[in-house]
């Protein structure tokens, strides 16, 4: 199934126009997080796997910006093993490896340079998706690698996801697979109904597929030419190289994709995206305590770790 439903009282669902998000930082000791979410150890199921776990690798990039020391990677690894059912591997590109769990495999890049600003560490962060195919260790059988941002949780089996999206991705001959951003489904704004965002960028870059082909290789060049621009955003960059022709895009399934709101709070897709910058802050209309039932429902915690795990630290690496 794409999405999974819970029910609400009408009690709760009022109280989602409550108190915004708390602020960050909250700290916390690891025996207040369940094992599930520490341990992560896939090594005893490693047998049998599946052809696409075989043949596909998953990717994250946690660079800067603190983006290693707060949980949602950890919880975004959690939810991929544990309600996506996926056990073949998984990358994090990072300059902080003692904060990756061991179901995933850390690969270690430098910090952004010395004397870097704000916007020059998280540009050099976000560069790495560019490099993918590059610096991860990927072996002969790996042909596919799926990257996902880290406040993106997962509710529902990625394996049917997958599958689709490979054969359509084959099929159209692609160089990379993408969401397509404003689309008006599952939370996102809709450009069409909206004219004064019909210039946003057309291509959502937290969730790519690609290939180890020269065609996803050229794409990915043509792309990176965003980190020495002026930008401070990768997406722009990405809809010109789409409508440049140097990258053809096998869309993915649109449906399987959510961006959270008051509106559709209990209810959860394959990809969650609960943006780190926007909505775990108390913006686009979500509050504590949908992020709360979040907490307990799709991320599987204890009442009292649902009330605050947006505002935690990572107990892997506490500094």
């Amino acid at each position: 199934m794409a999405r999974k439903t819970v029910n609400c009282s009408i009690g709760l669902i009022l109280s989602l126009m409550g108190v915004p998000a708390a602020s960050r930082k909250h700290a916390n000791s690891s025996h207040e997080w369940p094992s599930f979410v520490l341990e992560q150890n896939t090594s005893a199921i490693k047998e049998n796997l599946t052809r696409l776990e075989e043949f596909l690798a998953f990717a994250y990039i946690a660079v800067g910006n603190e983006s290693a020391t707060e949980p949602f990677l950890l919880l975004s690894l959690s939810t991929l093993r544990r309600v996506g059912g996926w056990r073949g591997d998984t990358f994090v590109v990072t300059d902080r490896a003692e904060c990756i769990p061991p179901s995933a495999r850390a690969v270690v890049v430098p910090p952004a340079p010395t004397g870097s600003d704000e916007t020059a560490k998280v540009k050099y962060g976000k560069h790495f998706k560019q490099r993918l195919l590059h610096v991860l260790p990927l072996s002969q059988r790996h042909r596919y690698v799926f990257f996902t941002d880290i406040d993106i949780f997962i509710g529902s089996a990625v394996g049917p996801f997958l599958l689709n999206a490979v054969e359509d991705f084959e099929a159209s001959k692609a160089a990379i697979g993408l969401f397509r951003e404003g689309a008006g489904l599952n939370g996102q704004i809709d450009y069409n109904a909206s004219p004064g965002e019909k210039h946003k960028s057309l291509y959502h870059s937290g969730l790519l597929l690609l290939s180890r082909d020269a065609a996803s290789s050229a794409c990915l060049q043509d792309w990176s030419v965003w980190y020495t621009s002026f930008r401070d955003k990768d997406q722009p960059q990405l809809t010109k190289s789409v409508n440049a022709g140097a990258c053809n895009v096998s869309l993915l399934d649109q449906k399987s994709y959510a961006q959270p709101t008051a509106d559709n709070a209990g209810t959860y897709w394959t990809f969650n995206h609960f943006t780190r910058s926007g909505r775990m802050q108390g913006r686009e209309g979500v509050h504590s305590d949908q992020l709360t039932l979040a907490g307990e429902v799709l991320l599987g915690l204890d009442a009292e770790l649902a009330k605050r795990w947006w505002s935690s630290t990572s107990p892997l690496c506490e500094s």
